[in-house]
């Protein structure tokens, strides 16, 4: 049988937690998405590397590093080959998950550099069908560069990076890199110096489809002279794989700074020519 509290009782009781104090209770955050929404668009990607610059320039590393790392592609093994096919998506995806941590701190230090600059962004709209050999059809990328403020005309813009709107964000293809900094402009420069050179086995499948052409990589020089490629600029994907490995057991004597080994980025050119 269900009892029940008389009325005067029931009253009184609640009158009575009203008047105790609340038990203490941890305070939980509720989950809010505090992710800033950039629209798909030039304005867009420029919003956000305004608000980066900014947190560059107040020195907010606490906010400034998640939003490079929100720059990330998702799934990006999966997404080069999707959309670039299987051996030049392989080729690209390879180094940008094995640099992705340095070359994020690397733009870093580019923001922490430009918020001490005079100049601003400027974002174009790429054309990524004309750029790219795509199998689903055009990307959303944009090409944003750096305008400096009373430079020449021709030497105002200074690229910066490529961005994909990916899922909602813009994701930064950190294969390409335009980073100023990583070239010295300044100091005793010695160029390096090719010391082995591996000639790449010609493809089968390219000899029996009279393939032939220049296949440009987009490499480092190491300190110690070895080369890393880390993505295929322009080529046929049929060539693009037999000159990467053979690009990569190239050697060099590695550029020198004031006498000193430096990493450098620069590009190579394999060139394939059918024998007539």
């Amino acid at each position: 049988m269900t009892r029940h509290l008389p009325l005067s009782g029931l009253v009184f009781g609640i009158l009575i937690s009203l008047l105790l104090p609340s038990p203490a209770h941890p305070q939980l955050s509720s989950p809010s998405n505090t992710t800033t929404a950039y629209p798909n668009d030039s304005e867009g990607l420029r919003q956000l590397l305004n608000d980066m610059l900014v947190a560059a320039k107040g020195e907010d590393q606490s906010k400034l590093q998640p939003m490079i790392r929100e720059t990330e592609i998702p799934n990006y093994q999966s997404w080069f080959t999707t959309n670039f096919g299987q051996e030049k998506g392989e080729s690209w995806a390879e180094p940008y998950g094995r640099w992705l941590e340095k070359n994020e701190k690397e733009f870093q230090e580019l923001l922490v550099q430009l918020a001490q600059m005079d100049g601003e962004f400027a974002i174009g709209k790429m054309d990524t069908a004309k750029k790219y050999d795509l199998l689903n059809g055009p990307l959303d990328g944009y090409l944003a560069s750096w305008k400096r403020a009373k430079a020449p005309k021709d030497e105002q813009l200074v690229k910066i990076g490529d961005f994909f709107f990916i899922e909602g964000k813009f994701r930064w293809d950190s294969t390409v890199e335009y980073f100023p900094f990583q070239k010295p402009k300044t100091g005793s420069i010695v160029p390096p110096k090719l010391v082995k050179k591996v000639q790449p086995d010609y493809p089968a499948e390219a000899q029996e489809k009279r393939i032939e052409g220049t296949v440009k990589l987009q490499v480092i020089v190491r300190k110690d002279g070895s080369v890393t490629v880390q993505n295929v600029v322009e080529g046929d994907p049929v060539l693009s794989p037999a000159a990467i490995e053979a690009v990569r057991q190239w050697r060099y004597e590695p550029w020198l700074l004031n006498g000193q080994p430096i990493e450098v980025q620069t590009t190579i050119d394999v060139i394939f020519a059918l024998k007539r």
